[in-house]
């Protein structure tokens, strides 16, 4: 699925400083890695959070309990 490969991808080392020909390549590299990093999490927080609702929402489905509305709760 997705979410492992956004994992490795996130997990990756910045690029190689020895694979670039300029500072300003290299410099341009790394700040585009750092926002793809960035980007990752926020995906990743995006579908953890949209799991726990599914959970959350399951559990409200298939329980045998019956939950009525309670304020502050």
């Amino acid at each position: 699925m997705l979410g492992p490969w956004l994992e490795v991808k996130r997990d990756q080392t910045f690029p190689d400083p020895t694979q670039f020909k300029t500072e300003r390549e290299f410099n341009y590299a790394a700040i585009t890695a750092s926002m793809f990093k960035k980007v990752i999490v926020e995906i990743l927080q995006f579908i953890e959070q949209q799991e726990q609702t599914l959970k959350a929402l399951n559990k409200k489905k298939y329980s045998k309990e019956d939950i009525k509305f309670k304020i502050g709760q």
